[in-house]
């Protein structure tokens, strides 16, 4: 997959965000193995895709997915568990989208708070978080494998 607007880095002009369905799982699951060193598996996002306190979103451009998140809500919390795009579309705004449509679902869930865990080293990431209100609480220590690093906990109040 490439970006046709990749040498001018315009945003995506025809992005949408729909339900994620098992048919997007392959573009997914590529998505994935670019973004992350320790993967998700298909039965992991089966698992979330149709259960009713889940939230998983695609964002799609010309048809193909660039992009997409997971979260589940728990009572008056939510958790953040995945959240990527294609690497031909980062840096465009894409995972901006995603993010604040989980956020504006979430306080219309009477979600008062979303938590998530991030790579320390993931400066990129954690600087969306906070562009979004996401606040550092906590660190989880060797919390990742491949390679061991820690893990950045981080908390927004809705």
């Amino acid at each position: 997959m490439t970006n046709p607007n990749s040498t001018h880095r315009k945003p995506p002009s025809s992005l949408r965000l729909v339900k994620m369905a098992r048919r997007h799982l392959p573009e997914i699951l590529e998505i994935e193995q670019l973004c992350f060193s320790e993967t998700w598996r298909e039965v992991d996002f089966l698992r979330l895709i149709d259960l009713p306190d889940a939230l998983c979103l695609v964002a799609m451009e010309s048809g193909q997915v660039i992009g997409y998140s997971c979260l589940w809500v728990v009572i008056e919390s939510s958790e953040l568990g995945n959240l990527a795009v294609h690497p031909d579309f980062q840096r465009l705004g894409v995972g901006a989208r995603l993010l604040e449509r989980n956020l504006d679902v979430c306080r219309k869930r009477g979600v008062t708070a979303v938590f998530l865990e991030v790579r320390a080293s993931n400066q990129q990431a954690i600087s969306l978080y906070e562009r979004h209100g996401f606040q550092r609480i906590g660190l989880r220590k060797r919390y990742y494998a491949k390679p061991v690093e820690d893990a950045v906990i981080m908390k927004a109040c809705l």
